[in-house]
């Protein structure tokens, strides 16, 4: 019956089969069809099953929970959202939750239990292998956004002087070890010196030497790399999979590019809450207090941004009440000047983020923003001032607009560029020089430039 209801939905694009996978579940579970629910559950792909558990009520998610064999229950947790998770291991025995992270790779059975808290992670240690739960915990010891933190230390090396036929052996040994695209080589103090994928080593001969296919050129990542750079590595040059070295340079693990494409996801969704100024956990977090804490912040910041723009409009108040048409262009020159600074700052800190906008480029990026800026300063100086003489039929009001408009501008998008360098450069995430920063920083400089260009021209405009 549940075949046939998912093969009525035929849906190809994601979000709707999640939809029609969660109409055929809601129905299932309405006709209390519990043999039609478990083997609906465990034939769907674990990430298509996350994510119907993550859109129901908790219970409902425990009760969908208990109808997965223990293989997909493993895949369904790797795939959960962390508030997900916490919801299904907290109904969990920690016997049961341990049998589930032995089903799981290292490196996946670590993130599910670095979302758990220390005491709680301790337990379900205890009900393990005691080898498997040793390797583990030291992983554990590593930061979770690091080298050693994403690597798993199942692979499959063999040393520089073996045969093709050795590597290929050592490949049928290691059942264990999956997402496996190359064997590493090694030196004799364990040092990786090459490569191998393993479409080259299917296709040569078995008498072959190792060293004379593989190839040579191996990047090698530390413990404390951060997964930034480890993302960067990836894509510049197009790995599949990176060794991870220790202090002596020794292979301790491994990183696949399935680990690097989350890497990536969570960079530029941590990205996009800085630049709104909040917190990426906040979609994990489900109190109201707790997300309220990680808005208020930068809010207040805005806040204290908002006064000092209130105070440097007080500055100019005697130039405001001789001429009071400049009123009208506050929030004009102001927004586009914020509107401004923000597109530089969310390019050049995407720049910093991809490796395109490097130490050697600063002063190329500065030149060609410098120009963006003259002709997007010119350009809207000009139709403000048109608009401003048209409108009011002031000659030197129209200039002030259109002078201060094409300066409120240039500065604003050298701040774009110029603080997210600069916070990179501190080691500070430039992230957070976007968003609610540059635009309440460029309020206040819109202000000042307007108005203090205003109070100098006052002798002509009143």
């Amino acid at each position: 019956m549940a075949e046939d209801m998912m093969q009525e939905k035929g849906v190809e694009d994601t979000d709707a089969r999640i939809q029609a996978l969660l109409e055929v579940v809601t129905s299932l579970m309405a006709l209390d069809d519990d043999a039609g629910l478990r083997k609906l559950l465990n034939q769907e792909h674990s990430a298509d099953v996350a994510d119907v558990l993550r859109r129901v009520d908790d219970e409902t998610t425990q009760r969908l929970f208990a109808y997965l064999d223990s293989a997909q229950a493993a895949e369904a947790l790797v795939e959960s959202d962390a508030s997900t998770l916490r919801t299904i291991v907290d109904d969990l025995e920690h016997e049961a939750l341990s049998g589930l992270v032995e089903e799981m790779a290292p490196d996946d059975a670590v993130d599910v239990l670095a979302e758990l808290d220390e005491e709680h992670a301790a337990q379900v240690l205890t009900f393990m292998d005691a080898g498997e739960a040793q390797e583990l915990q030291d992983l554990l010891v590593h930061e979770e956004d690091t080298g050693g933190g994403l690597m798993t230390p199942d692979f499959v090396l063999v040393h520089e002087g073996a045969t093709v036929g050795d590597a290929l052996l050592a490949l049928q040994n290691e059942e264990e070890v999956a997402d496996l695209f190359y064997v590493f080589v090694v030196d004799d103090e364990n040092r990786p010196v090459g490569a191998i994928s393993i479409h080259k080593l299917v296709r040569a001969k078995p008498n072959q030497l190792v060293n004379t296919i593989m190839t040579k050129d191996v990047i090698t990542v530390g413990y404390d790399t951060d997964q930034e750079e480890i993302a960067h590595i990836f894509g510049r040059y197009n790995l599949m999979a990176m060794p991870v070295v220790d202090a002596d340079g020794r292979l301790v693990g491994r990183i696949t590019a399935d680990d690097v494409m989350d890497v990536m996801e969570e960079e530029s969704t941590e990205d996009i809450y800085k630049m709104a100024g909040t917190s990426h956990d906040e979609t994990d977090n489900l109190s109201v207090l707790g997300v309220a804490r990680s808005r208020l912040p930068w809010l207040m910041i805005c806040l204290v941004g908002s006064i000092f723009s209130g105070a440097v409009i007080h500055l100019f108040e005697a130039t405001l009440s001789q001429v009071i048409a400049l009123a009208a262009f506050l929030p004009v020159i102001t927004a586009t000047g914020g509107n401004s600074g923000l597109q530089a700052s969310t390019v050049t800190v995407r720049g910093l983020v991809t490796g395109q906008v490097s130490s050697g480029l600063i002063l190329k990026t500065v030149v060609r923003e410098c120009g963006i800026a003259l002709v997007i300063g010119l350009t809207c100086g000009a139709t403000a001032s048109s608009v401003a003489w048209l409108w009011l039929g002031e000659t030197l009001v129209g200039i002030c607009v259109g002078l201060a408009m094409f300066l409120a501008i240039s500065v604003a998008v050298l701040m774009g560029v110029l603080v997210p360098m600069t916070f990179d450069r501190l080691g500070v995430d430039p992230a957070i020089a976007s968003g609610p920063f540059i635009t309440t920083t460029n309020d206040i400089l819109g202000f000042f430039i307007y108005l203090g260009l205003a109070t100098l021209m006052l002798q002509y405009l009143s």
